[in-house]
C-alpha cells in the first residue's frame, strides 16, 4: 500500500524560474493497484515519481509505504522495497556486465549475501528459468554483455530485474516510449503479465491514453502539478480516449494535446 499525503515540491525558489512541481498531491494505491499516470507536459508524473523513490525530497507532506513513513528514507535504502524503470533503456543495468551479472545484483537486492565471485549454479538456473518466460531467446544468452542487446530486450530484462525480488512498490516513468510500437507493445504485455502474476503496487507514466485505459485498474490524470482526478470503477470501464480528452479539456488549465498518443 502506498499513501502520498498532501505533498508539495518548488524547483528553485525565490527565483524568475520558480515553479511548483506538485501541490498538495494526496493519493492512496491500495495493494496490487496498477495505476496509469497521464497529464500534459509539465504536469508533474516524473517529479512524482521522484519523490517516491527518494530521488527528490519534498518539501512538505508524507510518503508512507506500507505502513511505514518513508518521506525522510535515502534513496538507495528505498530502491530495497521500491522497483523503477525509466523510459531510457540504458538506464538500470551495468551495459559491461553479462545479463546473468545484472540479474545477480538485482537478485541480491536487500538481502545479506556474502561476496562472491560469478553466479552461483542454482541461480543461474533460475535466471535462465525466468528469461525464458520472457520468451524473447534470453535464456541461452546470460553470458552476453547487456550493451549488446537491443533497446526491447534490454528493457524487457530491466524489468526482469526490478522485479525478479518482488519490490513492494513498482514505478515505470514511461518505459516503453523509446521504443518502437511493435516492441513497445511486448514490454507492455510482459509488463502487465508480471504485474499481474505478482500483484504488484504499481504506478506507470504513460503519454498513450489508450494504453493508460486499457491497462491497469486505475488512472491518475495529473495537470499542474496537482492531481486532477483518479479514474477507476465504472467510470474507467466507460471512458473512451474521445471523453477523457474532453473531461480533461473541461477541467484542466492547461492543453492535453503536447506528445500525447491517442491511439
Amino acid at each position: 500500500m502506498l499513501k502520498i499525503e498532501h505533498v508539495n515540491i518548488t524547483f528553485n525558489k525565490n527565483t524568475v524560474n520558480e515553479r511548483r512541481a506538485l501541490q498538495d498531491v494526496s493519493l492512496t494505491l491500495e495493494s496490487g493497484d496498477f495505476v496509469t499516470v497521464i497529464g500534459s507536459n509539465g504536469a508533474g508524473k516524473s517529479t512524482l515519481l521522484n519523490v517516491i523513490s527518494g530521488t527528490y525530497e519534498a518539501d512538505s507532506g508524507n510518503v508512507l509505504l506500507d505502513g511505514k513513513d518513508i518521506t525522510y528514507l535515502k534513496e538507495h535504502r528505498r530502491a530495497r522495497k521500491i522497483g523503477r524503470l525509466f523510459q531510457d533503456p540504458l538506464k538500470g543495468t551495468a551495459p559491461h556486465m553479462t545479463i546473468e551479472e545484472n540479474l545477480g545484483l538485482a537478485y541480491s537486492r536487500g538481502k545479506k549475501r556474502g561476496f562472491s565471485m560469478g553466479v552461483k549454479k542454482s541461480d543461474e538456473e533460475f535466471f535462465r528459468e525466468k528469461l525464458r518466460e520472457l520468451n524473447l531467446g534470453l535464456e541461452d544468452r546470460l553470458k552476453t554483455p547487456m550493451g549488446l542487446l537491443s533497446g526491447g530486450q534490454r528493457q524487457a530484462v530491466t524489468l526482469l530485474m526490478a522485479t525478479i525480488v518482488t519490490p513492494a512498490l513498482l514505478l515505470l516513468d514511461e518505459h516503453t516510449a523509446a521504443l518502437d510500437p511493435k516492441t513497445a507493445e511486448q514490454v507492455m504485455r510482459l509488463t502487465d503479465e508480471i504485474v499481474k502474476e505478482h500483484k504488484i503496487t504499481t504506478l506507470m507514466i504513460t503519454h498513450n491514453i489508450k494504453n493508460a485505459l486499457e491497462y491497469g485498474n486505475k488512472t491518475l490524470v495529473m495537470s499542474q502539478g496537482k492531481a486532477l482526478m483518479m479514474l477507476e470503477g465504472q467510470e474507467r470501464a466507460n471512458m473512451t480516449v474521445e471523453k477523457l480528452m474532453e473531461l480533461y479539456s473541461s477541467t484542466a488549465e492547461d492543453s492535453f494535446t503536447d506528445k500525447m498518443i491517442l491511439d
